[in-house]
């Protein structure tokens, strides 16, 4: 009886280790990022560990049952840890990727000195808002739903005139705009109080021009990717905004060739689909991700595949996250935008925020913008590096993934970054990064966004233009 009783134990525990042990096989096959011959070697090592377990399992002895006992151990902890692994990476590809929803935030302003200290005090009062073709008007009757007010258009300079001069009694603005009216109107933001504020949720659409033609790629595998560094006040990233950073990511895994094209933010180039005035390239974020995605296109004559949008937030929570990084500057200067960062010239190892005032710093340099461009080439760049080739972040694992989901949005699908993750797998390639940028000359003029007032902004050279393009397809 006994004789049977132990045998049945051992039943149990054998079934019960090849069950975990394929579990733990379909969890990591299902992260859909290993290769086959990494697959088909996984699932040896499991068939081995179990034969093992099993061999000692039902041989005799004390020592036996040591041996059997180490060896399940280790398949109970190596199926935990691949289970949970597997688990967290799952979560993470299905929830980070394909997630490009942008959120317009709309803020109802008075006068500070006004009499109206919340929204239902705008009853029956007139509000201005700006006539844009670029907007949707939706977000006025969202506003309505609110509270009864009698709505007047005005450009953007009217706008803030008009509620000086108390002609309307508040104004209805989307947030992107409060940092153009902030440059042109210093006073802008100690007169003023923002009494409520909405969203409205879509996801990005792009323009249809049919005149433009499809480009074709020169390598299946090769993407472009748009990366936009969002100055939003907004603490969602979300939030439509100006594009303070903007460069074009090309990835060539047939070359191993990473190439980081930076565009000053203050470029003078015609918004897609507009005619007339021209505008900075910042400003076409304040329409949403795929303006500016589109705006490139043109300025450049090629395809964007896709695009990512960081905040200055996460910025910084992915710098933190993995310690830091090592930046070799060429000079020394107190950070304009964080006076409290000073930077030493040659190598500095920086956290999250000391990163981020380096990356956004132009005033302490004679070439400013371009400056600036560099930098930010630079911080991708350590960023980069510092992930693919710190071993140490593996304990760091979970938290990560957790930080990196919440950090941007992207249009790139799950399916392109597990192709490019088991190519890497696979081939173990060592990736070059290349860097250029287009350049321009200082200049004043009206823009698209903000008629009626000349603003600072850099004329392209199409030289420059042209021959960074020429580089980016050699690698498309």
């Amino acid at each position: 009886m006994k004789i049977k009783k132990n045998r049945i134990i051992k039943l149990v525990i054998a079934t019960a280790m090849i069950v975990l042990s394929f579990v733990c096989f379909y969890s990591v096959k299902n992260m859909d990022i290993l290769p086959n011959k990494y697959l088909t070697g996984f699932a040896t090592i499991l068939f081995i560990i179990n034969l093992f377990g099993l061999v000692f399992l039902v041989m005799k002895g004390v020592l036996n049952k040591i041996f059997c006992s180490i060896v399940y151990l280790i398949l109970v902890f190596v199926s935990i840890v691949g289970i949970k692994y597997s688990k967290s990476t799952i979560d993470y590809l299905n929830t980070a990727f394909n997630n490009n929803k942008e959120i317009n935030t709309y803020d109802v302003i008075v006068l500070k000195s006004s009499k109206y200290e919340k929204i239902e005090d705008l009853k029956n009062k007139t509000v201005g808002y700006i006539l844009s073709e670029m907007e949707d008007e939706k977000y006025l009757k969202k506003l309505e739903e609110t509270v009864d007010v009698d709505f007047k258009s005005f450009s953007i300079f009217k706008l803030y005139e008009n509620l000086l001069d108390e002609k309307v009694d508040a104004i209805l603005i989307n947030e992107g705009y409060i940092d153009l009216l902030e440059e042109q109107f210093s006073d802008f933001s100690s007169k003023t109080n923002i009494i409520y504020t909405y969203t409205m949720e879509e996801e990005t659409v792009e323009i249809v021009d049919n005149n433009q033609s499809e480009k074709p790629k020169n390598y299946e595998n090769s993407i472009n990717i748009y990366l936009s560094g969002s100055d939003s006040r907004s603490n969602y990233i979300e939030s439509v905004s100006r594009s303070d950073v903007n460069i074009i990511i090309t990835i060539n895994p047939d070359k191993n060739i990473i190439l980081l094209t930076n565009i000053p933010r203050d470029y003078y180039v015609q918004l897609h689909g507009t005619t007339g005035l021209r505008d900075k390239l910042t400003h076409a974020g304040i329409y949403g991700i795929n303006m500016s995605k589109q705006t490139i296109e043109d300025l450049f004559d090629i395809n964007i595949d896709y695009t990512v949008k960081v905040g200055f937030n996460g910025v910084i929570q992915l710098i933190d996250l993995i310690d830091g990084i090592d930046i070799d500057s060429d000079s020394s200067f107190t950070c304009y935008t964080n006076s409290s960062v000073y930077v030493n010239k040659g190598w500095n190892h920086f956290n999250g925020t000391q990163a981020l005032a380096y990356a956004r710093e132009r005033y302490a340099y004679v070439d400013g913008d371009r400056h600036r461009g560099a930098n930010q080439q630079q911080v991708i760049e350590a960023t980069f590096t510092k992930i693919s080739k710190d071993k140490s972040l593996l304990l760091k694992y979970d938290s990560l993934l957790n930080a990196l989901g919440s950090l941007y949005i992207t249009d790139i699908p799950k399916d392109v970054i597990t192709n490019l993750i088991k190519y890497q797998i696979d081939k173990m390639p060592s990736w070059k990064i290349e860097s250029q940028a287009v350049d321009g000359y200082n200049s004043s003029k009206q823009t698209y966004s903000m008629p009626g007032s000349e603003l600072y902004v850099m004329e392209p050279d199409y030289n420059s233009v042209n021959k960074a393009a020429n580089r980016i397809i050699e690698l498309y």
